[in-house]
């Protein structure tokens, strides 16, 4: 009788033996993990859209920000400028 890791790397450790086990690879993620930064100052995950040349920001408040890079999303910057510069011609990116 062999080894349950022997069968796992024969592939005999599937219920049916025509079964096959799928290759994991999942860009979905990657690709959420290059694109998304999570801001420090107000914990969200955010995106820049780019679309015709139109850039929009894109806000997940409910996302798990582990591993994803760090940097401050758009609004926080534009409060953070009017925090320390009081200046009413501030406008937010659009």
């Amino acid at each position: 009788m062999s080894s349950i890791l022997e069968a796992v790397a024969q592939g005999t450790d599937l219920k049916h033996f025509n079964e096959k086990k799928e290759p994991k690879n999942n860009f979905d993620a990657k690709k959420a993990d290059k694109d998304l930064r999570a801001c420090p100052s107000c914990k969200t995950v955010w995106e820049i859209m780019v679309f015709n040349q139109t850039y929009d920001y894109k806000y997940y408040y409910n996302f798990p920000r582990y591993g994803k890079k760090k940097a401050v999303c758009p609004s926080c910057t534009i409060r953070i400028k009017n925090k320390y510069y009081h200046n009413a011609e501030v406008i937010e990116p659009s």
